[in-house]
């Protein structure tokens, strides 16, 4: 092993272990004890108190008679209108499904699973509006 390479590992392990211990403090605090702790904090407010001082008479009234935002909320429902899609097209049965297996190769894995298209769920808005509710207070 050549003498360079092997004092070079000694400066690297003597470098890691270094690094690794804690500084030694050249003039550790004295404690006293005549040094108190710190006094505690009051607690944060974090209440917002009394409204009206933050708001203008007339507002603080237009805010009490404003209606209930559940009666106000509306619901809109959309759908968007795109093409189906290659594999929700029906496929052919019989000679057809033949010619399709040579008109479109890639496709013909479509001829050996059943046809979900039978199973699918009638066309039309789904039902997610939810019935309205009455209610004399909050």
């Amino acid at each position: 092993m050549d003498m360079r390479f092997a004092m070079a590992i000694a400066l690297v392990w003597g470098a890691a272990a270094q690094a690794a211990d804690p500084p030694a403090a050249a003039n550790p605090p004295k404690t006293t004890a005549a040094s108190a702790p710190a006094p505690a904090r009051a607690p944060l407010k974090l209440g917002v108190g009394d409204v009206r001082k933050y708001m203008m008479p007339n507002e603080y009234r237009t805010a009490l008679n404003m209606p209930d935002a559940d009666k106000t909320t509306v619901i809109v429902q959309g759908e968007r209108a795109v093409a189906p899609l290659q594999s929700e097209k029906a496929q052919p049965v019989g000679l057809g499904a033949v010619y399709s297996l040579f008109r479109h190769p890639t496709s013909a894995w479509r001829l050996f699973v059943p046809d979900m298209s039978a199973y699918a769920p009638q066309p039309g808005p789904p039902d997610v509006v939810p019935p309205r509710e009455f209610r004399w207070g909050p």
